[in-house]
């Protein structure tokens, strides 16, 4: 049932001059239910679907309804509103009506099946005699919709009439945002959550922060019997390769190995791992030569979210760089990554996952406009809240506001590093050796302090403790950089590009690789670094710049120009003075070179 036929103004304080004489306003409790999936099975049992639903409509008002003290306010085709005195009976006949429907299922085919979803509401109403207007009556409607099929969701007002395991089973789903309501809504699950849940309650502070990723061993489809351990090392070198990005959490192989030979039932796997994503396959060789079949599932729907068909030969498996491999993690990488951050968007803040808020943050900061860059910081700022203990909110957050001021989106520098250093204060008070906190304070005082050594310093303490922190070298790269260290700076780029292979940022290491490879006077390697970079994000202005600087440097002046032309459209605003007053090498003797290359390319003196 749409909510179309419902008023959806603003409530009002009391009846205004306006309102007619015989329009009462008074206290009610509403209950909307709805059909759901009422076009589908229109369209496929128009018939059968119509008898069953007037068959029910009559139940209800002729048996239910009197029985818990309610009454039919209107029935709309595909759904009811009644209205009660008292939430319990309106939780109540809700539970019935839904109980109603379970029993008239029984023995249906499952696309032919009737299910409902209900709002409660305790509102205050304008009545006529007969029907119920008011914004009131509108939220009831939207909790509805907000339920799955056999669910029953309630305003915080109507949950305060209800005594929790007396008159129902409450769950706190926490601030919610309905369609055409400006404001977050709390919302409350009456009721157990119904076969295929929407919405899921807000999960404790002790939550994880990274999505956990099972790996089962690869089913052996063909081939000789030496060939059968295939499996087991596809599974090996994927659980490899995906445990060095500190954005995930990687099932041990011990764990996922009872699962070998076992036909994958997804349910069962993320129950006992507790996995959000399963990665699994098969495999048949031939001789030399290998075709691997991959999927990445997730727990969210159990649904496949990602599959590939790869072949190759046997014996890349063995190489230090298996291309096979290479390819299968990079994929499932991405489509991982890609997933998180489109339920980021798309999804009310309470109803993700904290991976997915995260996960989410981190991708849409680098790649995002404006408005969608804006969006992230109310994901980060909604998980630090949620995560009070966690460094790692807090740190991405900082970094936050640093790509604020290096997008050319803030001018206030100190504004920023004191909320910048807020942050990884407040990460670091809750985990001193927390080594992404460390790198991200080392950025901030480098790009908004222009500290290059104390900067430098947080970076050596970053790698200190976690010498695999990918962000602490490539941090560090860029610091040698600034600092005209060319052989310094591409070694650390590249030991962090090599630490963080499926990273999100990806496009951000291969900018700052390309910044540390013109440090070092190699312009072709920095050309190509930045041109890889590009491919994957055409937004970011910082890569343009260097590949501007080393266009200019090869003497490519046509290829120069054009990017400059990329660049003067992100930053219209540039010119050499800005540049060099907002770099932190802007008085240093690479940051006066690089403006001279930009400035023979046709960046304005300023």
């Amino acid at each position: 049932m749409s909510a179309n036929g419902l008023n959806s103004e603003k409530p009002d304080q009391g009846a205004s001059p306006a309102t007619p004489s015989w329009m009462r306003r008074q206290s009610v409790v509403v209950l909307v239910v709805d059909m759901v999936e009422s076009v589908r099975l229109m369209q496929t049992h128009e018939a059968a679907t119509v008898a069953r639903w007037a068959s029910a409509l009559r139940h209800v008002n002729a048996e239910l309804l009197p029985q818990f003290h309610g009454g039919l306010v209107k029935s709309l085709g595909d759904g009811l509103m009644a209205r009660f005195d008292r939430v319990r009976d309106a939780a109540a006949a809700a539970s019935a009506i839904h109980a109603h429907f379970d029993s008239d299922n029984l023995g249906m085919p499952e696309d032919a099946r009737i299910r409902v979803r209900a709002g409660i509401n305790l509102a205050q109403a304008f009545s006529d005699g007969t029907d119920l207007y008011g914004a009131g009556v509108n939220l009831a409607a939207r909790l509805a919709a907000l339920g799955g099929p056999g669910e029953t969701i309630a305003s915080a007002a109507a949950r305060d009439d209800l005594t929790p395991g007396l008159d129902a089973a409450c769950e706190d789903l926490g601030d919610c945002y309905l369609k055409h309501i400006e404001e977050p809504v709390r919302a409350f699950r009456i009721g157990q959550a119904g076969p295929r849940p929407t919405i899921f309650p807000m999960p404790e502070a002790a939550s994880p922060v990274q999505p956990v990723i099972a790996v089962i061993p690869f089913s052996f489809c063909g081939g000789s019997a030496e060939q059968s351990a295939i499996g087991e090392l596809v599974a090996d070198s994927v659980i490899a390769q995906l445990s060095g990005n500190a954005n995930l959490r990687v099932v041990s192989r011990l764990s996922t190995t009872a699962f070998r030979d076992r036909a994958v039932d997804l349910p069962q796997v993320c129950r006992h791992l507790g996995a959000t994503y399963v990665v699994s396959g098969s495999y048949a060789a031939a001789g030399a030569n290998l075709v691997i079949n991959v999927e990445l599932a997730s727990a969210r729907n159990f649904e496949v979210v990602w599959g590939r068909r790869l072949t190759g030969a046997v014996a890349d498996l063995l190489q230090p760089q298996s291309a096979l491999i290479n390819e299968m993690v990079q994929g499932i990488a991405q489509q991982l990554f890609e997933t998180e951050a489109r339920c980021a968007v798309t999804q009310p803040l309470p109803t993700l996952a904290s991976y997915s808020l995260l996960l989410g943050s981190i991708v849409r900061m680098h790649r995002s406009g404006r408005i969608e860059f804006d969006r992230t910081r109310e994901m980060l700022e909604h998980l630090v809240e949620r995560h009070q203990r966690i460094a790692a909110p807090r740190a991405w957050l900082a970094m936050w506001y640093v790509l604020r001021t290096t997008r050319g989106w803030s001018n206030d520098r100190v504004r920023e590093a004191a909320s910048a250093l807020g942050m990884t204060r407040r990460a670091l008070e809750s985990d001193p050796f927390d080594s992404l906190a460390l790198a991200v304070e080392g950025f901030v005082y480098c790009h908004l302090l222009k500290d290059l050594d104390l900067a430098r310093r947080r970076c050596d303490a970053a790698i200190g403790v976690n010498p695999n922190q990918a962000l602490g070298w490539l941090y560090k790269g860029v610091i040698h950089a600034f600092s005209g260290e060319g052989t310094a700076a591409t070694e650390a780029a590249s030991r962090a590009l090599a630490l963080s292979p499926i990273d999100p940022q990806r496009y951000y290491f291969e900018s700052l690789a390309a910044t540390a490879a013109i440090a070092a006077r190699d312009y072709e390697r920095a050309q190509t670094l930045a041109q890889a970079s590009i491919r994957l994000n055409r937004t970011h202005s910082s890569t343009w710049r260097m590949l501007t600087v080393a266009l200019v440097h090869q003497d490519k002046m046509v290829e120069a120009r054009a990017a400059m032309k990329q660049l003067l459209a992100l930053e219209p605003d540039l010119t050499v003075a800005a540049y060099r007053a907002r770099m932190p090498n802007g008085e240093l003797t690479t940051g006066r070179e690089w403006a001279q290359m930009m400035a023979k390319a046709g960046l304005p003196p300023g």
